[in-house]
């Protein structure tokens, strides 16, 4: 990569600049800033990087591929009305507009949604990948509490690559799902994600 980049400030093509999704930013604004380090500012998002990104953009995904959409929709329309759950009527493949309440009020019952849908290890980077979003969310936050928060991201971890095993996935190399390793410092380096999470202006 660092080759590719040398050639092209050379004035040279080189095929691989965009075949590696390169761009032309040679020296940043913050490279020679003193006492800087631009990359430990660089904080969670839980709306565009969990409830979104992780969660609805891959994990839900890659579970309607795994069992069908039609199941999925299936269990959650003939889920038990609860004055403390959303009902979802028509299923989740119909809704167009997400926000973060929808992914939340579908996690809260994902889990359930998923039993006896999908295979165990399945349903265990579930339960991990859950864990670790509503760990994520806390206000405030101990040793104990992120050592759970570990053990949840651990949990998604070891058994995510139950999708490579059916053919879903061939690899993890998904930026938002990289960014999970990087919460625990953040929390312990910046404070709870909560007061950081762009969903409250939006």
């Amino acid at each position: 990569m660092r080759f590719t980049l040398y050639q092209k400030q050379n004035g040279e093509d080189p095929l691989e600049f965009e075949d590696e999704g390169l761009h032309e930013i040679y020296s940043p604004f913050w490279a020679d800033l003193p006492h800087s380090d631009i990359f430990s500012c660089i904080s969670p998002d839980i709306l565009h990087q969990l409830h979104k990104g992780v969660f609805k953009d891959h994990f839900v995904k890659w579970c309607n591929d795994l069992a069908g959409k039609s199941v999925i929709d299936d269990r959650f329309c003939s889920m038990s009305t609860h004055p403390e759950l959303r009902h979802f009527r028509k299923g989740i493949s119909s809704i167009s507009q997400w926000t973060g309440k929808e992914y939340k009020e579908m996690q809260k019952v994902y889990l359930r949604v998923l039993s006896g849908a999908v295979p165990t290890k399945v349903l265990a980077a579930a339960r991990g990948l859950l864990d670790f979003i509503y760990y994520a969310q806390y206000q405030s936050h101990t040793a104990e509490t992120l050592n759970h928060m570990q053990e949840a991201f651990d949990l998604f971890h070891a058994n995510k690559d139950a999708f490579v095993d059916v053919d879903i996935r061939e690899h993890f190399n998904i930026p938002k799902l990289h960014s999970m390793c990087h919460y625990i410092l953040s929390i312990q380096n910046l404070g709870s994600v909560d007061g950081l999470n762009s969903e409250g202006p939006e």
